[in-house]
């Protein structure tokens, strides 16, 4: 499997590239929300809306500082520990987990993306989704 490249795997990446095309640095950065949403069921009416996490982000470490909005579609094995008045995270890495196959046997199911906000002393949280995307840029209030 390759690896996951956020430049080309995160749908609208291209809002926070910088001006060489790479993604941003997250280390230093810091959690301002997070929201959970369990998502909307309702086989008898053929909706399949899984649980959503959307995620405010500023990214601190850089020259020019900004708000990222990102949303994480599909998640499952949420977990969380530290999230208080701090939340400054490490780094923010993606990869790649394997789902399996099809009930054929032999067609792949699109693989998972696994999500870790790496914490320092505050905020952990990692997950697993089927899909990343960036839903904004923001400058900073004030």
């Amino acid at each position: 499997m390759e690896p996951f490249d956020p430049t080309r795997h995160v749908i609208g990446a291209e809002c926070i590239l910088d001006v060489e095309r790479r993604w941003p640095n997250f280390h230093d950065a810091e959690v301002h929300t997070l929201r959970f949403w369990r998502g909307d069921l309702r086989p008898d009416d053929s909706v399949w809306v899984f649980s959503v996490i959307d995620a405010t982000v500023e990214l601190a470490a850089l020259e020019l500082p900004y708000l990222v909005d990102l949303r994480f579609h599909s998640c499952r094995d949420v977990k969380m520990s530290g999230f208080d008045e701090y939340n400054s995270i490490m780094d923010l890495s993606f990869a790649f987990e394997s789902r399996g196959f099809a009930p054929d046997g032999v067609s792949p199911l699109l693989p998972f993306v696994r999500v870790d906000f790496e914490g320092t002393t505050s905020v952990d949280l990692t997950f697993r989704c089927l899909r990343v995307e960036v839903v904004g840029r923001r400058e900073l209030p004030g």
